[in-house]
């Protein structure tokens, strides 16, 4: 499947390919966590981490996570690193009837609320919102045509998470309307340890086979890599799908986290696969270069870990481990001219 590659620019945009939004609610936005996750050691780690410990007493951490993350795009921009990231919403668990769970639910981000983030002038031409829609719902292919009217650059599933089997053939209709009008399919693939695993082995790349076969642009998150010591180890497969298939993509989010910096160095190896990487954060999880420091030495790791800013981090240490441009600037040329110039006029360099 052949991407349509914004010619007509100078220069394409860096763009963060995985970045979340999070709130409680607060200020209308309808976001929600769990109060068991909320207060789970991963999220008190992550709030202390981000300086955000308490601000859900002030009935404010909505907005006061939107002013951080705005605040590294800004700072990473301002560096070089990036132009701008793609914001995920989060849909909630269905059941096999398409109603909406009642249980397992930690984590909702509307894709309205996406959309309003992208939308607000302070911040408009430095996000592009990605929905998420669980297609065991009863009005999966109303919303997703909703949401691409409205300007949806891709469509983001977790299936492992959701409880969503892309195998199944009530996914198909969402495939071919995705196919139809060339918007990504951004897929967890691998481990995953920020919210709850209702079916682990749904992080295989190869459950993602239906989608390709049908034509979607499929990118792979985290690219089917071990993050905990337990969890499936996918990397194999992903490698195979992205040689067998033109319209098979990988992401690299939280490749700088402890569990996942060791893949860096063996997709360098894989011959026909870094080509098919693009740059993802995977933010608001903390970034190291610790993990590192056997290739790239004690100063160097010093160097990259002093950059304040989280998501420029991020970058420094995937190119100071040899991950090559293209890398950072195939998320615009999969998302294409449309919608960069739809959400990006004012940022295109």
């Amino acid at each position: 499947m052949e991407n349509k590659v914004p010619t007509d620019l100078a220069e394409l945009p860096i763009i963060d390919m995985h970045t979340h939004l999070a709130g409680m609610g607060h200020g209308g936005s309808g976001c929600w966590v769990s109060s068991g996750k909320f207060n789970s050691i991963m999220f008190r780690a992550l709030r202390w981490n981000l300086g955000i410990y308490g601000a859900h007493r002030t009935g404010n951490l909505d907005q006061t996570y939107l002013d951080l993350l705005d605040k590294e795009v800004r700072t990473a921009s301002a560096s070089g690193a990036i132009d701008a990231a793609v914001i995920y919403a989060h849909d909630r668990i269905y059941t096999e009837n398409g109603e909406a769970s009642t249980s397992g639910q930690e984590i909702y981000v509307p894709n309205d609320y996406a959309f309003a983030c992208a939308e607000r002038e302070t911040m408009r031409g430095r996000y592009m919102p990605a929905v998420s829609v669980h297609p065991y719902r009863k009005d999966a292919l109303a919303e997703t045509e909703r949401c691409i009217a409205r300007g949806a650059v891709a469509m983001k599933w977790l299936p492992n998470s959701q409880a969503m089997d892309p195998r199944d053939r009530r996914c198909f209709a969402m495939y071919d309307l995705l196919a139809a009008r060339k918007i990504p399919l951004i897929a967890h693939t691998g481990g995953e340890h920020t919210v709850r695993v209702i079916r682990p082995e749904l992080g295989n790349p190869e459950v993602l086979r239906p989608a390709l076969d049908r034509g979607v642009t499929v990118i792979m998150a985290h690219s089917g890599t071990r993050s905990g010591a337990f969890d499936g180890h996918w990397m194999e497969q992903f490698c195979k799908l992205v040689r067998e298939y033109p319209n098979c993509w990988g992401d690299t989010a939280a490749f700088c986290t402890p569990g996942r910096i060791r893949w860096i160095p063996r997709m360098l190896r894989e011959e026909g696969v870094v080509e098919k990487l693009m740059h993802g954060s995977d933010y608001p999880v903390p970034v190291t270069a610790w993990f590192a420091l056997r290739e790239l030495g004690w100063n160097r790791v010093r160097e990259l870990n002093s950059i304040p800013g989280e998501l420029e981090r991020d970058v420094r240490i995937k190119r100071a481990m040899g991950l090559p441009g293209i890398v950072f600037t195939n998320p615009a040329k999969v998302l294409g001219q449309e919608a960069l110039r739809r959400w990006l006029v004012s940022n295109i360099r």
